[in-house]
Parts: structure tokens; C-alpha cells; sequence
């Protein structure tokens, strides 16, 4: 889905894109039996070339790609960064508005470590990144974003850089499920779900486990996971107020980001009311059936304009309705994000600040989110302020925010808050505030 939407303000607040990227998610993501590779973000890994391919990481390189950006998306361009799960991170580098139907080239906002280090990859905590280019259907990076050209880029231990086509090899884990006891159950009976993990490398990697039924997470709060050597477990008990029949699974996620998550098999549980009895002495008929995965994503903002009221040395204001659509019946989760340009005045005199300067506290319009999502936390202007790193507006885990009846959706806005700097050129400012959602893959 490339679904787009733009909404125009007047005074310090104009145009905002969304731009949607389609990523993996682990929680959900199946049972890992071996060592799996990275996804990335860009269709056409190492078609994105630094000038300079390894160096110390104050190191500035320009750089340029092999290929031109698909017809449709070629108005404008810019690099990205993604971490490993494939959310984005910043944007790192100038829009390039012309020549884009062949090879091209353009230049970085920083030297290589400063633009890693956004995400707290440095020499101290080395790791690795993806930079993929945007290529846009609007000028300055507007409209939507196609990611073709891309590079993995890794910060080492010794302060210098290195860049692949391909990205990291992640430590497959797998997660198996006992249930006790598995039969004989009824509706009085307290059940304990057992999960062991275990890691491709014969290692420990911390990380948590949610109990699923079906899609609905059966603890709230994910079970940490106890090592004892190379076998980790988890556990949680639950019962089954009604009968039936139950498809039982465990999710590990793990903590480094150099592993991967597993999902057990589906364990089948038979449940019968209390007092009750199966036929043949407690022998149910078993009877599978596959439900294909159906539904869409959407997000939406509601038409209008947003003119912050300036009282003193700040201004507030309230970001439209945000509107996220999930209908899919796998519940693979999604995010929305947002990220402030820097505020400009054309004068005259001309004159700008920060994007930094402007804040947010998410809100729920219609509370409580019906589908499991939560909001994201508030960012407080200036420090750290929006413009530097994107921040959550909204999001939902695997396993929550979705509807597939169609009947909910959920409704999300922000109380808007900027600092003016003190000695700020008087005049009407205008900055752009970026709105991304990312879905896991159907």
C-alpha cells in the first residue's frame, strides 16, 4: 500500500507526508530454526555507494548511486536511516531535485559518525544501520517515497566505519510451547504455558515471551526469560472461562538486536465446561481449518489548518485527528511516527530555528484506544524536541491494533508545543512536520 496524504496549515506549521514502509517484525514472525538475513529496507541493497566505502568515522564522504529512482518518483531524493527493524530513524542527508533519471549524487548532513551515532551507534556501542535513498513524487522530499538505493553501514570498536551490500546475519533462536495439562481440561482448570528458547549459537540472549490465544496476548506484561545455560524457559498460568477449542503459541523477543524472534507451533488445547465430559472418555475430534490473512492498513488526518497561539515566549496548538485503519486479521502491529523541519521566515529579514523547538504530548481522541494500541510518550520542546530524532505518536504490537471487522478504528492527536527563541526574528514562521507510519509485512 502507498497510501498518501498531505495537509496544509498556515503560520508555523504547513505540509506534512506520510511515507509508509513496509518492514518484518519479530514478535509473530514465525518459527526460526537457522540463521536469518536481514531485510532491508531498500529494494536494490549496494546500489547506494559512498565515495569513501571504509574510514574513521568523522569521516564526510559524498556519495552516489548506480541506478536512477523508478518513474513516478523521480521530482526528489534523499537518505534515510533505519536501524535493524527497520524503523526510521532520521533523515541524513540534502534533497536532491534534479537528475534523478540517471545515476546521482549528492552530499551527507554530517561526517559518518554524528549521523550513526542519532541512534546511539558509536565506537563505544558499535552496530549497524541501513541507509537507504527515498526517491519522491514531490520536490524536498514530499509526496510518497519509493526506497530503492541502499548501504549497511557499521560503526567498529576502533572509531572507523565499514559499509555492505548486505546486512548482518541474525542468530536465529526457536521457541517451542508445553502446556499443562494438555488434556482433560475444563473450565476450572488452572493451565501453565511453558515456553523454551533456545539460540542458534548456544548462547543466552536476554529478552521476554508473550503467551498468545489465537491473536490476544494471554499475559499482559511479557514473561521475562530465565537462562540456565543455553535453555531458556518462561511461564504463565492461565484458565478458560468458556468451552472450546484453543490455539495456544509463545512468541520470544529478544533483547540484542542481534538476534532474532521465534514463534512456537500452534499447540491445540480442547476445553470442556466443568462437570462436563468429552465423548469416549475425554477423546475430542480435532478439526483444523487455515484462515487466510485478509485487511488493510490505512492512516488518514483530518482536513484543516493549525495556527499555534503564541502566548509570551510560547505557542500551542492541537495536530489534527490521525486516523489508523488496521483491518488485517493477522495483527502484525504498526507505528506512526512524527519529525519537525526547521522553522523558516522569509522576512524580511530571513530567518529560522529549530525544529527542535516544537514539542508534543500524544493523545487519544477516542479513549481508550479500542484496539489495544498505546500512545507514545510526550516530547518536550527544546529538549530533545522534534526535530532531530522522530518520536511516536502512536503504536501497536504484534498481537494488538487492528479490527478486522471494520468496526473501530483508532484516533490519535497531539497538544502542540513550541518555544520561541529568545531573540527571534519577528515575522510568521513555516516548518514541516513529517508524519510516518511503518506495518509489518502481511
Amino acid at each position: 500500500m502507498n497510501d498518501k496524504w498531505k495537509w496544509v496549515t498556515a503560520g508555523r506549521i504547513r505540509r506534512a507526508a506520510v511515507i509508509l514502509g513496509a518492514v518484518g517484525l519479530t514478535a509473530g514472525a514465525g518459527l526460526a530454526t537457522a540463521g536469518s538475513s536481514l531485510a532491508a529496507v531498500g529494494s536494490g541493497p549496494g546500489q547506494l555507494q559512498p565515495s569513501a566505502p571504509t574510514g574513521a568515522l568523522n569521516t564526510t564522504p559524498t556519495w552516489s548511486t548506480t541506478t536512477a529512482c523508478p518513474s513516478g518518483n523521480q521530482a526528489s531524493a534523499e537518505i534515510s536511516e533505519f536501524d535493524l527493524s527497520g524503523t526510521l530513524v532520521s533523515r541524513i542527508s540534502p534533497a536532491v531535485n534534479s537528475g534523478l533519471t540517471a545515476p546521482f549524487s549528492g552530499t551527507l548532513d554530517g561526517n559518518v559518525g554524528a549521523l550513526l551515532n542519532v541512534a546511539g551507534i558509536n565506537a563505544t556501542s558499535p552496530g549497524t544501520l541501513e541507509w537507504a535513498v527515498g526517491c519522491y513524487t514531490g520536490v524536498g522530499g514530499t509526496g510518497t517515497a519509493v526506497f530503492v538505493q541502499s548501504i549497511f553501514v557499521t560503526a567498529t570498536a576502533s572509531g572507523n566505519y565499514t559499509t555492505s551490500a548486505s546486512g548482518p546475519t541474525l542468530t536465529a533462536t526457536t521457541t517451542t510451547l508445553a502446556v499443562s495439562p494438555s488434556t482433560g481440561v475444563d473450565t476450572s482448570t488452572s493451565v501453565t504455558l511453558t515456553a523454551t528458547v533456545t539460540a542458534a549459537d548456544g548462547t543466552s540472549p536476554a529478552g521476554t515471551v508473550t503467551f498468545f490465544n489465537g491473536s490476544t496476548a494471554i499475559n499482559s506484561t511479557p514473561a521475562a526469560v530465565t537462562w540456565s545455560g543455553a535453555t531458556g524457559t518462561a511461564t504463565t498460568s492461565t484458565t478458560f472461562s468458556s468451552p472450546g477449542s484453543f490455539g495456544l503459541t509463545a512468541t520470544f523477543t529478544p533483547t540484542p538486536t542481534t538476534y532474532s524472534g521465534s514463534t512456537s507451533a500452534v499447540t491445540t488445547l480442547s476445553v470442556v465446561q466443568a462437570g462436563a465430559t468429552n465423548a469416549a472418555g475425554n477423546n475430542p475430534v480435532t478439526i483444523n481449518v487455515t484462515v487466510a490473512a485478509t485487511g488493510t492498513l490505512s492512516v488518514s488526518v483530518a482536513p484543516g489548518t493549525v495556527n499555534l497561539a503564541v502566548s509570551g515566549a510560547t505557542a500551542s496548538g492541537t495536530l489534527p485527528t490521525v486516523t489508523i485503519t488496521d483491518t488485517r486479521n493477522n495483527f502484525p502491529g504498526w507505528s506512526v511516527s512524527g519529525q519537525e523541519s526547521n522553522f523558516t521566515s522569509t522576512g524580511p529579514p530571513a530567518a529560522s530555528f529549530s525544529g527542535n523547538q516544537l514539542g508534543w504530548t500524544p493523545t487519544a481522541v477516542n479513549a481508550p484506544l479500542p484496539n489495544g494500541a498505546i500512545l507514545g510518550s510526550t516530547v518536550n520542546p527544546v529538549s530533545p524536541g522534534l526535530g532531530t530524532t522522530p518520536a511516536v505518536l502512536a503504536l501497536a504490537h504484534a498481537g494488538t491494533g487492528a479490527d478486522p471487522s471494520g468496526a473501530t478504528n483508532d484516533q490519535v492527536a497531539a497538544s502542540l508545543m513550541l518555544d520561541i527563541p529568545s531573540g527571534a526574528v519577528a515575522g510568521a514562521y513555516t516548518g514541516q512536520l513529517t508524519i510516518t507510519y511503518l506495518s509489518a509485512q502481511a
